[in-house]
């Protein structure tokens, strides 16, 4: 009767780790009204201090610009709810607004109201599961969503109330979409299909809550569960009055007691809230209870010395689940959140001391599962604890004798051992003190064993030959022979084996040897029969075969050939080619603090931490870390064993954790990997926004990016590894041990996909890649069109060049064509002459001498026209003739030659313009021959006295003049000759015009146009 008394008093606090959100981890606030899961998974808070989002790791405040409306206001956010489309209701203080989540926008929803509003008004989101949104303002009435008009409106075709009552709460039936609202003078049932309001005034149905006068009170709380029962909270003149009505049957269940429990202080409930799997509970202010399936009744849920799992609060504002299970409670200290189904580390530390339960320090030292099934543990201080099976404390009289009260030292317990053969029993006491307790007799035998200086067993294990080992605080190793046996001659079985000086702090026995784990000098392996050491391991051995640390904390056997062993961090030994691995924190372990190694039936091993539990994978060679979140209160383990069944049992200086590792294993795949933020140097952008693009174009100066992205799982967000890859600059999966993002800086112009997956504790990749197609544009010179452009512009230049070339190789052969030519025609067919001529002389210089003069004179006449030619033509080539300065000047002495010589006064009169122009050779030598044979015209045929001749430019026109006071003569019957002919050809290829102007007896005019460049 004490035992189940105990059980029950404690049963009334039940644990739960809580996990505690606070402002030291990024709210805004501790004050949290609100609590919003979106269809995405991100969680959002409604603070005091406004709207905070929230990924599992980071929160992202979204604060309003100082006047600008369409931003949240940045006070209270009371309430959010999701709508069909994804838009969030928020109720900050005093309105009603929508938020969009992708574009960060707020628009304020009018409420149009027939009257005023009470002062002390509350208002109230409700939506309903159709979709719709109305507003509940308490004290007032009920306000439909309108969208057409995007305001609250009062309609009464939506939702009827009886005439003057006004509404407090309300909730809906999920079996048939009734609307139940809880008013001040009572309740009222409102049936959309019908378009009914029930209430005490008109009840056909002869419902009992509207019926019976105890409930014609204002309803404070109201909700129907799932399994069609109504919790509901009346405030009648004094006190609340809790009730659970059944609608199937109507009636009324005894299951709100304990609801009333509060510590005697002044407390209101203010809503219920269900759990997935069906826990109901109740909150508001001072209020957070559970409802105890199994006992029918509600148990408080209160920690008034807050730490890193408990739970304080003056109010609790909201309870939500998420996607996970896990119940996140909006109070006034904060968040706290917990998973009730998750509860697989079960901590106790009730244990039996002189037949009392006592919760007082374990201090726990050593523990074993014994052959009648029991659990035995030995504690420092306490003596001897047991308990069943199922780890319910059960009394034992092991510490039930006159010696033990006298020695103290029997007390203070280090090791225990079954000698599972004689159901022996063996604890290992300090000053050398030894229990043997009999499990068939349930009696003990006190010893203090002889060879050890009364110094403390640290070690107990058994051989397979029977024999028994002990290890002291001092080195001292002992065996006691089972020759002995347990009579008389027990003591009388002890020999000292070995003295290693210092510490033995384990023994493993494996085969023929003994491994002896000791304090500062390291690993020995002894041999059993020959007892000596054959091998000793330390940290001064060669690479590869020595271990971390000196100080052996734990030995464990994996198997036939590898020992693990604990320096602080863990050494893997093979024993078969003595060479050692060291996994540390490069490997993936959580603490180098390990003070116990389990391994479990799948051949895992489970490492009790200072600051939790790990367990470690040896073929995947992983580390998963398991702590307070988890339910690991506390750590500091000191002792474990391997039940039976399964179940591991760690212990420590304050309970003993218990656990099955099949419970802890995860089959289901991780959720997928979200892209949560998307950072542009040091600014944010909206990650929605972006993820809804077929991909992200930056400009070649957008090139740092930094891209966040996390499962949004709250309940494995600590044992979920990341791998990400951009795919185009990477080429492998890299993980991501810094943290839960990936940068990139100064990333060149190309095509990328970025892709994130994760996986789990157990090795199940997440089922899908999460890519993030990120286009960053070349600059204009790096640009498909500007490269065309620019090959375009090369190959014109270079066809250009070509052509330039060309033309001058074309220039040149007219060049060298018209030298040719020239030399044939006029130099050729003069020196034919010459020639001719000569040979007609050397006939005639002896007949007729007056004919070789002629001759000669003619001779004379052609070479002089010749040289003349040639002239022309060298002057014409060279370039140094190229400016206009050289041509005029070369045709005012050519007509000065040729005027003089036939007294003809003449004057020459050149532009300044003309000396600007640009001829090229052709163009040269055809105006000089133009020019050349009009003077010699004038001074063969004109028999003028004077001449005048000018250059000029006119209107981009070159005016060539040459005019004279001559006998003139008629165009139109005159020979035109060679020399007329030649100079129209002349003008023609200057692209000008030649015009001869003469008329009998009035002179002659030579004018030519050549267009001006």
């Amino acid at each position: 009767m004490f035992l189940l008394l105990c059980l029950s008093v404690t049963g009334q606090q039940p644990s739960h780790p809580f996990n505690r959100l606070s402002m030291k981890d990024g709210l805004a606030s501790n004050h949290v009204y609100s609590i919003l899961q979106d269809r995405k998974g991100f969680m959002w808070f409604g603070t005091a201090h406004g709207l905070q989002r929230y990924d599992g790791r980071k929160t992202v405040m979204y604060r309003s610009p100082a006047g600008n409306a369409r931003y949240v206001p940045g006070s209270n956010i009371n309430q959010l709810l999701e709508d069909t489309s994804g838009l969030f209701w928020i109720r900050p203080d005093g309105e009603v607004g929508l938020f969009n989540p992708e574009t960060f926008r707020y628009q304020k929803v009018a409420i149009h109201t027939l009257r005023e509003v009470p002062p002390r008004a509350d208002y109230r989101l409700f939506q309903t599961s159709t979709g719709a949104v109305f507003l509940l303002i308490t004290r007032y009435g009920i306000l439909y969503f309108d969208p057409k008009s995007n305001a609250f409106v009062e309609d009464n075709s939506r939702i009827q109330l009886p005439p003057d009552w006004k509404p407090i709460n309300m909730t809906e039936d999920p079996q048939n979409g009734d609307y139940w609202i809880g008013c001040e003078p009572g309740l009222a049932i409102f049936r959309p299909s019908t378009r009914e309001v029930f209430y005490k005034d008109h009840n056909p149905h002869h419902h009992p809550l509207l019926s019976d006068k105890q409930f014609h009170q204002p309803f404070t709380a109201l909700f129907i569960d799932k399994q069609q029962r109504c919790w509901f909270t009346t405030w009648p003149s004094i006190n609340e009055a809790f009730y659970c009505f059944d609608i199937r049957s109507n009636k009324l269940l005894p299951f709100t007691a304990g609801l009333e429990d509060r510590d005697n202080v002044y407390g209101e409930l203010h809503r219920y809230f269900q759990h997935s799997k069906g826990g109901i509970w109740a909150s508001g202010l001072m209020v957070l209870h559970e409802f105890d399936s199994t006992q029918h009744r509600f148990q408080r849920i209160r920690d008034e010395h807050i730490d890193d799992f408990g739970i304080r609060f003056e109010k609790v504002w909201q309870m939500i689940e998420d996607r996970e299970q896990n119940i996140w409670i909006a109070t006034d200290e904060g968040i706290f959140i917990f998973n009730p189904e998750r509860q697989f580390f079960h901590t106790t530390s009730y244990s039996w001391f002189k037949g009392a339960v006592t919760s007082k320090r374990l201090a726990l030292k050593c523990i074993v599962e014994a052959s009648n099934g029991n659990i035995y543990g030995g504690s420092w201080g306490w003596g001897s604890f047991s308990w069943d099976a199922d780890l319910n404390a059960i009394p034992n009289n092991i510490m039930n004798s006159s010696i033990a009260d006298k020695d103290r030292g029997y007390y203070l317990q280090w090791s225990m051992y079954e000698d599972s053969v004689n159901h022996k029993l063996w604890i290992g006491c300090q000053s050398g003190r030894l229990i043997i307790y009999d499990l068939k007799t349930r009696q003990s035998s006190f010893y203090i064993v002889p060879s050890i200086d009364e110094k403390t067993i640290r070690q107990i294990t058994r051989d397979e030959n029977g024999n028994i080992w002990l290890g002291t605080q001092y080195g001292h190793l002992l065996k006691w022979s089972a020759d002995a046996g347990y009579g008389g001659g027990f003591i009388k079985g002890f020999h000292l084996a070995a003295n290693f000086g210092t510490i033995i702090i384990k023994l493993l026995p494996v085969n023929n040897h003994l491994w002896i784990g000791t304090h500062n000098r390291g690993l020995h392996k002894f041999d059993m029969s020959s007892e000596k050491v054959i091998r000793t391991y330390h940290s001064k051995l060669s690479e590869g075969q020595s271990l971390q640390s000196d100080i052996v904390n734990e030995l464990m056997q994996y198997n036939d050939s590898i020992l693990f062993v604990s320096t602080g961090q863990l050494n893997k030994l093979n024993t078969r080619n003595d060479s050692i691995q060291i996994i540390g924190a490069e490997q993936g372990l959580p603490s180098s603090s390990i003070g116990t190694l389990v391994k479990d039936h799948d051949g895992n091993l489970w490492i009790g931490l200072m600051n939790g539990i790990a367990r470690y994978h040896p073929i995947r060679k992983s580390f998963t870390l398991f702590t307070q979140k988890d339910g690991v209160i506390n750590g500091n383990f000191e002792c474990d064993l391997l039940k039976r069944n399964g179940d591991v049992v760690f212990g420590n200086p304050h309970e003993i954790v218990v656990f099955n590792p099949q419970n802890l294993y995860i089959k289901a795949p991780p959720l997928e990997v979200q892209i949560t933020d998307f950072k542009l140097f040091n600014s944010y952008l909206p990650a929605d926004s972006i993820l809804k693009l077929k991909e992200v174009k930056l400009e070649h100066t957008q090139n740092s990016i930094t891209i966040e992205f996390a499962t949004l799982s709250y309940l494995q967000r600590d044992k979920t590894t990341y791998f990400y890859m951009l795919d185009g600059l990477e080429k492998n999966w890299i993980r991501a041990d810094l943290g839960l993002y990936a940068n990139y800086s100064m990333l060149p112009p190309g095509n990328y996909v970025f892709k994130v997956m994760c996986r789990n504790a157990d090795g199940i990749d997440s089922p899908n890649i999460t890519t993030l197609k990120i286009v960053v544009q070349p600059p204009f010179w790096q640009s498909w069109w500007f490269i065309t452009l620019l090959a375009m512009l090369v190959a014109a230049l270079v066809y250009m060049i070509h052509r330039f070339r060309l033309n001058r190789v074309l220039e040149m052969e007219k060049v060298r064509t018209r030298i040719a030519r020239d030399l044939h025609d006029d130099m050729g067919s003069t020196l034919s002459t010459i020639n001719i001529l000569s040979e007609m002389a050397k006939m005639k210089v002896n007949n007729d001498a007056a004919k070789t003069g002629e001759y000669l004179n003619k001779i004379s006449d052609n070479s002089s026209r010749m040289m003349e030619a040639m002239d022309d033509i060298v002057w014409s080539i060279n370039p140094s003739n190229d400016s206009m300065q050289r041509i005029t000047a070369r045709m005012r002495e050519f007509a000065t030659g040729v005027l003089e010589a036939r007294n003809i006064e003449f004057s020459f009169r050149v532009d300044d313009q003309v000396q600007d122009l640009k001829l090229n050779m052709e163009a040269r030598r055809d105006l000089f021959l133009v020019f050349k044979e009009a003077v010699n015209n004038l001074a063969k045929y004109s028999y003028c006295k004077n001449a005048d001749i000018s250059l000029r430019v006119i209107d981009h026109t070159l005016l060539l003049r040459i005019e004279d006071d001559g006998i003139g003569f008629d165009p139109n019957n005159a020979d035109s000759g060679n020399g007329l002919n030649n100079m129209q050809k002349r003008a023609q290829s200057l692209k000008g015009t030649l015009q001869i102007l003469s008329k009998p007896g009035k002179g002659t005019t030579v004018l030519l146009e050549v267009p001006a460049t």
